[in-house]
């Protein structure tokens, strides 16, 4: 399979549709919510407030993208070895719970505690294993895998910081500035390493 192909270009694109969705998405939540303070509030409070239906499609579009992303693009990227496939499933299942917690908001309590957690235990899993991967593969060469491994460490930061909003959006934005950095080094040139 040639990294020029159709597939893996979309899927490396929903890499970078899924960052777009959601910032315009959550923008549209929180600037209806006149009791959201950035840095004060959980995310997930705008999926309960007057406009839940833009955050929690947010994450429910944006978790569907970055399941695209993984497979179509991340998995053709970094080959069939055993630490690409463990670093796009784990992608993929964190592209999942993301979705579920659009689904089952605040209102659904310890369900959506769970479903969070879960979400970005997951996620920082996936990006040291992707980071790795990485390495590995020599796929993206060097700024793939620093960006991956920074994104790593820093989650690694924010979860010894324990859990608040705080953390918890800076977490999300790492996220997304690491979405943002491999989606387009994956678009803008030929990938090395990867067959």
């Amino acid at each position: 399979m040639r990294l020029t192909d159709v597939p893996y270009r979309l899927g490396a694109a929903c890499g970078l549709l899924a960052v777009a969705a959601f910032s315009v998405l959550y923008s549209v939540a929180a600037t209806q919510d006149p009791g959201y303070a950035f840095l004060e509030n959980y995310l997930s409070d705008l999926g309960v407030g007057p406009a839940a239906w833009a955050f929690n499609s947010a994450l429910m579009v944006s978790g569907a993208l970055i399941l695209a992303f993984s497979l179509l693009g991340l998995y053709p990227l970094l080959g069939r070895s055993a630490p690409s496939r463990a670093a796009c499933a784990l992608l993929a299942a964190a592209a999942v719970l993301l979705v579920n917690i659009g689904i089952f908001t605040e209102d659904y309590g310890d369900t959506h505690f769970a479903f969070s957690i879960a979400f970005f235990l997951t996620l920082l899993a996936a990006l040291g294993a992707i980071a790795y991967a990485f390495h590995l593969t020599g796929a993206l060469g060097r700024p793939g895998t620093a960006a991956s491994a920074a994104a790593f460490v820093f989650g690694l930061v924010l979860l010894g910081m324990g859990i608040g909003p705080f953390t918890e959006t800076l977490a999300v934005l790492a996220a997304m500035a690491w979405g943002t950095a491999v989606s387009v080094m994956m678009l803008a040139g030929p990938a090395r390493g990867a067959t």
